[in-house]
């Protein structure tokens, strides 16, 4: 390279092809590859535009959420100057394959305009991008491209790519699959799909076709084994889209978030409740003395009469009292009437009449968790019948919906007007043992004829007139 050459500045770099770069992106270990047309306001100065929400984002993955005060003047409530920030494991790679970790790169989202924006993403790195992005030289500049590509590490790839490239003009007349407002996604597989809606609704009339299917569950070498517990409707339906049980990663097929719903027939007759979400508690007693000791305090004796058993459970709705645990569930920091984030550190409580808080959640800690696979889901009836013998088998209707667009100040106001609820089932057997054994699940739930409220655009779709 010559001295002062820009890392993206080469002649090797002006003549590689989309080809070559996917390739190189490969042996980084990358599977999927993202794009964006970088905009003129797209620089260090004025920081990238990602989107609006960080459920725009499902696909980067992110540290921890931490609260802060923003320090912007553009705001006109002091008390909503507040923003959320995430660390991006970074790395810059050039066209031969050599990489510059970018140790200060993350995600901020300003919920207050709302926008999410990429920062840091050069400082503290040995990446040159020479002008490309200041923006009182190039950075303003129509023809770049960023493009990202991220590894099952959680590693994310970056790859500048300059007006001046012949990979500017490929990416121009390449077709892209569109996965929110400002990312495309690249086809490194050379599938032909383009539009991922329609492959899903393909997908999912297949596998209605196919009938009544033994409950199963794929592991994550990709073998079929038997499943037959009671949830086992989603572990079947995941396992036929090809997809290994995945809690904590991206949405599930093709950027979509996949959900069956039990219900007694087809299409929709007595809808059984959506658990939306898992997240384990990360403030309050249960948080400071654990699990077990939270059960004894909190719990009760097992209405089934199950002997030295304590329960926790029961529906806690926003601002009404559970009779079973004796606990109101509070939201603090969010104003209702605007649907607004009023402070950055705010939690969701089950507090007890003299003011204990028995658990909470910061508001960091659930929007963590809605934002990695929420951004569009869809919902698919399923009916189970039990198998003589043993075992239960599922069948997937096909009236479908297809909820697209959120935020997670929709699920704190759906949660404030008691359609989102707290619904956990945990467990402490043996409970005055010192060998107690203890199960737990922290889950949201929402009862299926509320689904509309967590989305901007909710579709029903008959997939069998798809076809």
């Amino acid at each position: 390279m010559k001295k002062n050459e820009g890392t993206f500045d080469s002649a090797r770099s002006k003549d590689a092809t989309l080809d070559q770069i996917i390739s190189i992106f490969r042996c980084l270990g990358a599977t999927n590859l993202y794009v964006k047309s970088l905009a003129p306001n797209d620089n260090s100065k004025n920081q990238l535009y990602f989107g609006s929400h960080l459920t725009d984002l499902p696909f980067i993955p992110t540290s921890d959420l931490i609260p802060s005060a923003s320090k912007s003047n553009k705001g006109v409530d002091p008390k909503r100057k507040i923003k959320y920030q995430t660390a991006v494991n970074l790395f810059w790679v050039d066209v031969k394959g050599e990489t510059y970790k970018a140790p200060n790169a993350k995600l901020i989202y300003y919920p207050q305009y709302p926008e999410v924006r990429f920062s840091g993403f050069l400082q503290g790195s040995e990446v040159n991008v020479s002008g490309w992005m200041d923006r009182y030289k190039q950075g303003t500049t129509m023809g770049r491209w960023l493009i990202l590509g991220v590894t099952q590490n959680k590693e994310v790839y970056s790859y500048l790519v300059t007006p001046e490239c012949a990979l500017s003009k490929e990416l121009e007349v390449t077709d892209l699959i569109e996965i929110s407002s400002v990312f495309r996604q690249i086809d490194i597989e050379h599938t032909g799909i383009t539009d991922t809606r329609a492959a899903l609704l393909e997908k999912l009339l297949e596998i209605h076709e196919m009938g009544w299917v033994a409950g199963q569950r794929l592991q994550s070498d990709k073998t079929i084994i038997p499943y037959n517990a009671l949830n086992g409707g989603g572990y079947t339906l995941e396992s036929l889209l090809g997809i290994p049980p995945n809690s904590d990663a991206e949405p599930d097929y093709l950027g979509w978030e996949v959900k069956q719903f039990g219900v007694s027939k087809f299409p929709r007759t007595r809808a059984r409740p959506t658990t939306l979400m898992t997240p384990e508690p990360n403030g309050g007693f249960y948080k400071l003395h654990g699990v077990p000791d939270f059960v004894r305090s909190f719990g009760y004796p097992d209405m089934n009469g199950v002997p030295d058993r304590l329960n926790f459970g029961g529906v806690h709705r926003a601002g009404q009292l559970c009779k079973k645990t004796s606990l109101t569930m509070y939201i603090n920091g969010f104003d209702a009437e605007e649907s607004k984030i009023t402070d950055a550190e705010g939690v969701i409580t089950l507090t007890d009449n003299k003011g204990t808080v028995a658990a909470s959640w910061s508001f960091a800690k659930v929007m963590d968790h809605w934002k990695r696979k929420h951004s569009q889901a869809v919902y698919v009836p399923c009916i189970m019948r039990p198998i003589p013998g043993g075992g239960r088998s599922y069948h997937y209707g096909t009236n479908v919906e297809l909820g697209k667009g959120t935020d997670f100040e929709m699920f704190l106001s759906a949660m404030f007007k008691g359609m989102v609820y707290y619904d956990p089932g945990i467990k402490l057997e043996n409970a005055s043992s010192e060998k107690a054994k203890l199960k737990t699940r922290n889950q949201f739930r929402v009862n299926h004829r509320n689904i509309g409220s967590l989305y901007r655009n909710l579709d029903f779709v008959d997939i069998a007139s798809t076809k």
